[in-house]
């Protein structure tokens, strides 16, 4: 297996943790994985997130190159935009039908469904998921994370090089509240 995640969202919305459980579960199941985070002066709720997720044998580098993305994994609608640049034409997008309004912005931003046109009028292959929706039924938005995790691993069939009890492994590993609603959560999509 050779895959290369770029995750973008939003300060706050849990991509470290996603890519902690995705990259630990992968090592769980004997490849290698590499994971880069970069933000610039994004906190809790605030400016924008990348971050890398490379797994595979020959990946030495951490950061994934401009339209060298397999997916683009976007947990909020208007960082799918901003993703774009990441995608070549056999690129998957996995988007989180969320939107996240820029604090102090005047103009007008277009709705959900507007944006996904425009998304959909460049990428190919674009799946949604409410995981916000899903998240808020099972008490929080916390799990949203776990949630679009759980869309990764289904619509991409990552079951093949990683069982299912392997990532609920890494999901205990390296998250210490509410374990048992993030493995629910995982187990959703």
């Amino acid at each position: 297996m050779r895959l290369n995640i770029y995750l973008a969202g939003v300060g706050g919305q849990g991509l470290v943790t996603f890519a902690t459980v995705l990259g630990d579960a992968a090592v769980r199941a004997g490849y290698k994985a590499l994971v880069a985070e970069t933000h610039g002066l994004s906190q809790r709720g605030g400016g924008s997130i990348d971050v890398h997720v490379r797994i595979g044998g020959d990946v030495d580098a951490p950061l994934i190159p401009k339209g060298g993305a397999d997916v683009v994994v976007a947990f909020e609608i208007l960082e799918a935009l901003r993703a774009v640049g990441y995608a070549n034409k056999n690129t998957i997008f996995i988007v989180n039908r969320r939107l996240i309004r820029p604090p102090a912005t005047k103009q007008r931003i277009p709705s959900i469904n507007e944006l996904e046109d425009i998304l959909r009028s460049s990428i190919e292959r674009v799946y949604t998921v409410n995981a916000y929706d899903d998240a808020l039924k099972l008490g929080s938005i916390i799990y949203e994370n776990m949630i679009i995790l759980g869309a990764l691993y289904s619509i991409m069939g990552l079951n093949q090089y990683i069982p299912q009890n392997i990532i609920e492994e890494s999901i205990k590993a390296n998250i210490r509240k509410d374990v048992d609603k993030n493995i629910k959560a995982f187990t959703m999509a």
